[in-house]
């Protein structure tokens, strides 16, 4: 196949613009799919689920405080209408009763009165895990913000890169003939196309030439491309 000098030139440097293309590409996937984003991403979800956990054992710990303040209440209604009834009885009968329900009563708001303790420690030792992982969860997300607004950062530098070189491999397309373009997208598709003779080798494949195949190659003429014998890439002189 033959192509004119600037246009050998031309298809070596598509050639290289294909590779920064497809280098690009890679970098936005990796980028994409970056550990540290998958590892941030999971350990908020599980943070989310434990600050519910934590959510709701706190609110069970409320709930049990505000029955706890009923049944407190309660006792101590049933004291204070004792109280009176006793302060008005002239019966000793029911005087002995009534002193005897009061102090029954008395014990069982002492029992109730340290069980609300108890259960005031246990509610701020729930609030107090709760509060830590909410910390945890806001001092997570903002990690992940910030990468995330870097990945984002890196990914738009790339897909300008990508944009540019785009614009400037139609330019580059345009000076290479049909028939060496159809051979170079052939062959793009499982190898580097387009390569050199450089230190007795093939720049595309890496492959070492033998004297007699380098000879091969520099004596076409000047517009004949040549082809590796190893790789079949076209050589650019």
């Amino acid at each position: 196949m033959k192509l004119d000098k600037a246009s050998q030139s031309a298809l070596l440097r598509l050639s290289e613009v294909d590779l920064e293309i497809a280098h690009i590409k890679q970098e936005i996937t990796k980028n994409i799919e970056s550990q540290e984003l998958v590892d941030l991403r999971a350990k908020q979800s599980e943070l989310a689920g434990a600050l519910i956990a934590s959510r709701t054992i706190l609110e069970n710990y409320e709930s049990a405080q505000r029955r706890a303040d009923d049944d407190l209440h309660l006792v101590e209604e049933r004291i204070r209408k004792d109280r009176e009834r006793l302060s008005q009885s002239s019966s000793p009968k029911d005087v002995q009763g009534l002193q005897s329900e009061i102090e029954s009563l008395e014990r069982r708001k002492s029992d109730l009165e340290d069980a609300e303790l108890e259960l005031l420690a246990e509610l701020e030792q729930a609030k107090a895990a709760m509060d830590a992982v909410a910390s945890e969860k806001n001092a997570n997300a903002a990690m992940l913000e910030t990468l995330q607004e870097s990945i984002q950062t890196k990914i738009d530098e790339l897909k300008g890169r990508g944009r540019k070189l785009t614009a400037d491999r139609e330019i580059l397309v345009s000076k290479i003939s049909e028939e060496v373009l159809k051979k170079y997208t052939a062959l793009s598709v499982r190898q580097v196309a387009v390569g050199k003779i450089e230190n007795r080798a093939c720049t595309a494949c890496r492959m070492g030439l033998t004297a007699n195949m380098i000879d091969s190659i520099n004596d076409l003429v000047d517009e004949e491309l040549g082809v590796c014998p190893e790789c079949q890439a076209f050589i650019v002189r």
